[in-house]
């Protein structure tokens, strides 16, 4: 009498024991990789910006602050040479600005404008000194009866860095790659309108 047997073959355990490790680990390493990609994203497009968003301004702040109380101060020197004095001594505007750390000055103008109205008193008319001495007549103060307006002004060309700046682009991108240029603005009314008793001239003209 024959016989039929079935032979039934089952899977090796260690077989899919290895195939779902692997297919653990596979996953993971993909996590992990893609966690990174998303953590190097958020620290370069968002808490970098965030960042310099904070810093810039408060360096701006700082050196806004700083130049108007210069303004005024050398809007109180008893002559025009004596501001410029004043401003170039040691320590400097320029060494001071550089000092709050990360402003790079490129420039310190200081001047003098002259306002007045003009003959028909339509508009205001000014004139700019920036040496002592320059001042014709027709702008000095008390020449006639017609108010004029002395305001000594400063304006520092500057250049501020961010908290982080990133290399390797080819393309200067002022607050990522490169620093960012900045104006910082001050004027305050001349305060000496008087004369050199020994000279004659006005102490602003000297």
């Amino acid at each position: 009498m024959l016989t039929h047997s079935k032979i039934i073959q089952r899977p090796a355990k260690a077989n899919s024991r290895s195939s779902t490790c692997y297919r653990r680990r596979t996953q993971s390493g993909s996590q992990i990789s893609e966690f990174g990609v998303g953590l190097i994203i958020l620290v370069i497009f968002i808490l970098i910006p965030m960042l310099d968003f904070v810093v810039v301004p408060l360096r701006w702040m700082m050196a806004q602050e700083m130049v108007n109380n210069y303004a005024r101060k050398l809007a109180m020197c008893e002559t025009l040479s004596q501001s410029y004095a004043t401003m170039h001594a040691d320590p400097s505007l320029k060494e001071l600005l550089q000092n709050i750390g990360g402003v790079d000055v490129k420039l310190i103008d200081m001047h003098v404008r002259i306002s007045r109205l003009s003959p028909l008193k339509t508009q205001t008319e000014s004139y700019i000194v920036n040496q002592p001495g320059r001042i014709p007549a027709a702008w000095l103060p008390g020449i006639d009866n017609q108010n004029r307006l002395f305001s000594l002004e400063l304006t520092v060309h500057s250049y501020m860095h961010p908290a982080v700046l990133l290399p390797g682009l080819p393309i200067p991108i002022p607050g990522i790659t490169a620093p960012i240029p900045m104006l910082v603005t001050a004027s305050h009314e001349w305060g000496n309108l008087g004369r050199n008793p020994r000279t004659g001239n006005y102490f602003i003209n000297e």
